[in-house]
């Protein structure tokens, strides 16, 4: 089969093959003392490097080709970039290599000396049509090295979550409460009603939701106004009464609503509906004004969770989905997995992303300790992995698991991934 070069760059990374006796392609002795550092950027693809041919050691970079001809292909022999490169590491030799000055460069070709079981360890995974690379080998791997990568993945994902606080912070000129309240209400509205629910709190600012913290039927007027729920007649004297209330407050604050078409219903139970979601979102701002400093303050997971349970939600919610609809009785309280997903997608990345931001390791252990408390989340592809065998504790692993399919498998990665190489190298 034909290989990626990302293989032999990670061949020559781990030393996996045989250095006995290494020659260039003119028969001078090689001795590889240090690989160097991988240059992921642009450049050389091992800066650092350490080497001993025919007895004189060498310090500098090394570059890594499938064919010792790709060196001009990619007119690495016109650039003053290169000049350091004091070996060329190639799979197939068919050319000879010189520098920018015209003077030549040490080759070594491997084509032979890379383990037979390596290549087909590698063909195993590149070529396999399964779910991901490593489907019918993961059980093989130390669990113990499963969860040290899944760990380093946990990371690395929260890293990547916390990016969005950069954009949302800098517009909101620095305020974490600001920026927490509009990214929790993108989460509230879940994949299919985030960006209604995020145009909604960025019209709608906190400073003036504090002005009426105490009085119910404003706070609920205000965000089913703003959401666009209230410009039609009603029946029903609830809706009646916001629609009222929202009239004198919208000319009062010049407010502009989101339109209401913005808003879907399509494949949504009715307990996930928009009004719901909205009257849930008005009773947690009655409950917890300023939402991210009280975060701050408390300290046990349970004391975080049951700020989202119990929200004094309009009565008039009981018996409705919609506006002048009846419908049976029935709670409209937040559920546990809503919860959860709150938990995992804002409450544990604004901590992380806090803590990392002012540098206090507190609030980052915080957020790890959270996840490790909320249970595992079951979702299409967390379910695949416990198929395979893997079995999340928590969403600590499952988020991981996201991460690594997300991140990994589907591009496979494997020549990058803790699993990948280890099961590269058995």
């Amino acid at each position: 089969m034909q290989f990626a070069e990302d293989f032999l760059h990670y061949i020559w990374k781990f030393r996996l093959f045989n250095q006995q006796n290494l020659l260039t392609t003119n028969g001078q002795s090689v001795e590889v003392l240090q690989t160097g550092v991988h240059n992921l950027n642009a450049g050389p693809d091992f800066e650092d490097s350490r080497v001993r041919i025919q007895g004189t050691k060498w310090a500098g970079n090394v570059e890594i080709h499938l064919r010792s001809s790709d060196w001009f292909r990619h007119n690495h022999h016109t650039d003053p970039a290169y000049n350091n490169v004091i070996l060329h590491v190639v799979y197939e030799c068919d050319k000879e290599v010189i520098r920018e000055n015209g003077t030549p460069i040490p080759q070594i070709c491997i084509s032979g000396l890379i383990h037979e079981k390596i290549i087909g360890n590698y063909e195993k995974l590149m070529i396999g049509l399964n779910w991901i690379p490593c489907e019918k080998q993961m059980n093989t791997v130390d669990p113990f090295i499963i969860k040290n990568w899944l760990s380093r993945l946990l990371i690395d994902r929260l890293e990547s979550k916390s990016i969005v606080y950069g954009n949302v912070l800098s517009e909101y000129k620095g305020s974490w409460d600001d920026s927490f309240y509009v990214i929790l209400a993108r989460n509230f509205g879940f994949k299919t009603n985030s960006l209604p629910f995020e145009l909604l709190a960025r019209s709608l600012p906190q400073q003036i939701l504090s002005k009426h913290k105490n009085n119910a039927l404003q706070i609920e007027a205000l965000v089913f106004g703003q959401a666009g729920f209230l410009k039609q007649k009603f029946i029903d004297r609830y809706p009646s009464q916001l629609k009222k209330e929202y009239l004198f407050l919208k000319a009062k604050y010049n407010l502009q609503p989101v339109d209401h078409f913005t808003w879907k219903y399509m494949r949504l139970r009715p307990a996930n509906f928009p009004g719901v979601r909205l009257a849930q979102f008005a009773a947690l701002i009655l409950k917890s004004n300023h939402l991210f400093s009280r975060l701050l303050e408390v300290k046990s997971v349970k004391a975080i969770k049951m700020m989202f349970e119990d929200l004094p939600v309009s009565s008039y919610w009981k018996t409705h989905f919609r506006f002048d609809s009846n419908c049976e009785i029935s709670s409209k309280q937040i559920g546990n997995q809503s919860i959860n997903n709150i938990l995992i997608n804002t409450v544990a990345v604004s901590l992380y992303a806090y803590g990392r931001h002012i540098g206090h390791q507190g609030y980052v252990n915080r957020a790890i300790e959270l996840l490790e408390d909320v249970p595992a989340e079951s979702n299409k592809i967390v379910n695949q992995y416990i198929k395979i065998g893997l079995k999340p504790e928590s969403s600590y692993y499952t988020q991981a698991l996201l991460q690594l399919k997300q991140s990994y498998c589907d591009s496979k990665k494997c020549l990058h991934c803790g699993i990948g190489i280890k099961l590269l190298k058995q």
